[in-house]
């Protein structure tokens, strides 16, 4: 299931993922990033992930999700992901040296779940 956090105002986009990701989902996520777009250069996004169920999300959806990522990623500023996992916060790392940049505003980092607050600060930066 795909959420809008209450915290998510101007160009800050804060969603959670609960459960299987869905192509409903990824269509909800364009639709909430598109919508937060208009006035801004960057939209900064927050995505929790503690309560998403990888195994069971669907491999299009995340296809579609890359993709529409790497199509706009010169509108993305600080992306946090906040999450549970020794592995989530290794892959983020190796992602951020991929496709990070800050220089243009776009860095990608992991919190856990303990540190929300401190996730929801980096997006607001």
């Amino acid at each position: 299931m795909f959420t809008i956090l209450d915290k998510s105002q101007g160009n800050v986009l804060g969603v959670e993922i609960s459960g299987p990701y869905t192509k409903e989902d990824e269509s909800a996520f364009e639709k909430a990033f598109e919508d937060a777009l208009p006035g801004h250069d960057k939209i900064h996004i927050l995505v929790k992930i503690d309560k998403m169920d990888i195994g069971h999300s669907s491999v299009g959806a995340i296809f579609k999700d890359s993709h529409y990522a790497l199509k706009n990623l010169d509108k993305f500023g600080h992306l946090a992901i906040v999450g549970n996992s020794a592995v989530e916060k290794a892959l983020i790392t190796m992602d951020n040296k991929l496709l990070g940049n800050a220089a243009k505003g776009r860095v990608e980092k992991y919190f856990d779940v303990a540190d929300l607050d401190t996730a929801w600060a980096f997006v607001n930066e």
